[in-house]
């Protein structure tokens, strides 16, 4: 399974996981283990679980709020000299004066933040607190602000993690699902599915591709189309030729005609590098149901 963009693989990598289907990601790291999901993660697991001190730890300094490691280092002080979570710690030391006025400031405004979080966890979908927490928090913002040639990227995982996160009631119970397929090891000597993207997959060859989301603004990607202009769009074209050229014996091409984002659903054009495709090698279905909305070709 090839796909245009990393942010792709999630929703593939939980399937496997449902079905017991097999998989290795190639080129890349499982989806709930990249970085920034791991940040965002912390953020609402400190939000159910006050008293978690890894994700406390994880997130306190990140965006930068000017506490660095001296504070951290008087936090854990605190926290074991009154056996208590870091949390715990935290409250207490921003009423007193160990801390300098900067940093007791800027942790008293963390903590308001959790406190104001947490109102809003029994009134409000998790995916919409997710969108709140990611923006108030400054982690949004620090990436969109990001000179980092991967912050784009960055920025689609995180908006995927909230398309990941619109089937939960309950804030709970995501966290237990995410729990369970980061617990989720993998076995070297089964057969796998290899699930990479197009950039990943330059070199190698399979029998049977698949080749989902070739729809106009996933792929060719908006993102090259608006940066790149023509010649964004020949480096798409090559990479639609890359994924074409992995089969050895059959590609198999789908694309959606509509897509769920953000509670919304939205329409979706075919990628035009189909309609480049040669017609006398083609076969074309729609509507099958093991695709969902839209049609494949292979």
């Amino acid at each position: 399974v090839l796909v245009r963009a990393s942010f792709q693989t999630r929703e593939f990598e939980e399937r496997f996981l449902t079905l017991g289907v097999p998989y290795r990601l190639i080129g890349g790291t499982r989806f709930f283990e990249r970085a920034e999901i791991r940040d965002a993660i912390a953020y609402l697991r400190v939000i159910a679980q006050p008293d978690d001190d890894l994700a406390f730890e994880r997130i306190v300094n990140t965006p930068k709020r000017g506490l660095g490691n001296a504070t951290i280092q008087l936090l854990h002080q605190a926290a074991r000299g009154m056996d208590a979570s870091l949390t715990r710690a935290a409250q207490l030391m921003v009423n007193g004066d160990d801390l300098k006025a900067r940093a007791r400031n800027s942790l008293g405004k963390f903590l308001e933040d959790f406190d104001r979080w947490r109102g809003l966890v029994d009134d409000m979908p998790p995916d919409e607190l997710t969108g709140i927490v990611l923006d108030e928090s400054g982690y949004t913002g620090m990436w969109q602000a990001s000179k980092d040639a991967n912050a784009p990227s960055k920025l689609e995982n995180l908006k995927e993690l909230i398309v990941a996160l619109e089937p939960f009631d309950k804030l709970g119970g995501f966290l237990e699902h995410v729990s369970l397929v980061m617990d989720t090891q993998e076995n070297s000597d089964e057969p796998k599915v290899n699930l990479m993207t197009l950039h990943s997959a330059k070199g190698l060859e399979f029998d049977i591709v698949y080749l989902p989301g070739w729809e106009e603004g996933l792929f060719p990607h908006q993102r090259s189309l608006d940066e790149g202009g023509l010649k964004g769009l020949e480096e798409e074209r090559r990479l639609a030729y890359v994924g074409l050229t992995r089969a050895r014996q059959e590609a198999r091409i789908s694309y959606a005609a509509n897509r769920r984002i953000y509670n919304q659903w939205q329409n979706a054009l075919p990628s035009r590098f189909i309609g480049e495709l040669p017609a006398e090698n083609i076969e074309q279905s729609t509507g099958n149901p093991f695709l969902g909305a839209g049609g494949a070709g292979h």
